[in-house]
């Protein structure tokens, strides 16, 4: 098997001029992608949201309110306080006045590459080619490369309002991870691989 580097030079490309503030622009609301899959993130003792969490889940609710998408997938499991993930966002959703009948919750996943395979194995069932992903800016690039290397087209629907992109400390210091993690999952799951196949 050939290391996929060509497809990690080019995800650390996108990722270096996501944080230069020139990624590519979100999906816009002409393009039909009525599903969007919200990734998780830290739950708080007490099961309170992050706000991380919080601001991943409010972008969402707006793309649900503006008519963007008819479907939320909140995905996270259980992290290191109950409940899991996918439950907090559900509850955030619906107290943002979107209807449990628009939320289907995967709360199996631990890792941005099991969101990327649950999720996919869920829309495949209902016929679903496309989703929108909700995460921070920098976390897109992963995101998107990992729910296409699972099978499933996605669009990076960025959440500028996250404390990650607003606090530039935290920004650097989730640009350094996320380096480090798109080398290791191009490694480990060949994500960027034009030979993953």
């Amino acid at each position: 098997m050939r290391l996929p580097f060509a497809g990690i030079g080019r995800n650390l490309r996108e990722l270096a001029r996501a944080y230069a503030g020139k990624a590519s622009p979100p999906a816009s609301s002409e393009e039909d992608v009525p599903v969007a899959a919200i990734l998780g993130a830290q739950v708080l003792p007490g099961g309170r949201a992050s706000k991380t969490l919080r601001a991943r889940v409010r972008h969402a609710a707006r793309l649900y309110a503006e008519g963007r998408v008819s479907l939320l997938v909140p995905t996270g499991g259980l992290g290191e306080y109950p409940p899991s993930e996918a439950e907090i966002m559900a509850r955030i959703l619906r107290e943002e006045g979107v209807p449990g009948e628009a939320v289907l919750q995967e709360d199996k996943a631990l890792n941005t590459w099991d969101s990327a395979r649950y999720v996919t194995r869920m829309m495949r069932e209902r016929g679903v080619r496309e989703v929108l992903v909700v995460t921070d800016p920098l976390h897109c690039v992963r995101t998107v490369a990992a729910f296409e290397a699972a099978g499933l087209k996605a669009r990076a629907q960025p959440v500028y309002s996250s404390p990650m992109w607003r606090n530039p400390w935290m920004r650097l210091g989730q640009f350094v991870r996320e380096s480090g993690a798109i080398v290791w999952y191009g490694i480990r799951h060949g994500i960027g691989s034009p030979y993953r196949r």
